[in-house]
């Protein structure tokens, strides 16, 4: 056990010791008061006063967007920063296209059917989102059969 500091000093000394420390706690209280600072008593874990949030005007958000939307259309090489939106069109979601040229090849294959990976080469697309349309939405599609691993055949 480590031996305390305070124990071996006498009474004398211990209350010349708290006299110091009180001088120098005046001091330094005499030192912030001059210069400015806070109190050298405040706790060191105190957070600082928050700050304002700033409020960005609505034309200063518009032309940062701008920017940035020219910025990123010179980088993926448009000539345009922004075109329209697309009108949404009612009944046929995007993926309905993938869907019938991927039964069109299928039937076009035959019962043999078909890999992922000769119809992501055929329909010019990632061999991972093929791979994904079969078991999310092929699932859904009675007349595909899976014949082997990875291959598929449309059954009518």
């Amino acid at each position: 056990m480590p031996s305390n500091a305070f124990a071996d000093l006498s009474l004398q000394q211990l209350k010349q010791a708290v006299t110091i420390r009180e001088r120098i706690e005046s001091l330094e209280k005499e030192l912030s008061r001059i210069i400015g600072d806070r109190p050298s008593t405040a706790k060191a874990g105190t957070p600082a006063p928050k700050r304002k949030k700033r409020k960005m005007s609505a034309a200063a958000r518009a032309r940062i967007s701008a920017r940035m939307k020219a910025h990123w259309a010179k980088r993926k090489g448009k000539k345009r920063a922004s075109k329209p939106a697309p009108a949404k069109t009612k009944g046929r979601s995007p993926g309905a296209p993938m869907k019938d040229r991927i039964v069109q090849a299928l039937k076009t294959a035959g019962k043999s059917g078909a890999t992922v990976k000769d119809l992501a080469a055929k329909l010019g697309k990632n061999y991972a989102n093929i791979s994904v349309w079969f078991h999310t939405t092929g699932k859904g599609i009675k007349e595909i059969k899976k014949v082997g691993p990875g291959k598929f055949a449309w059954a009518s």
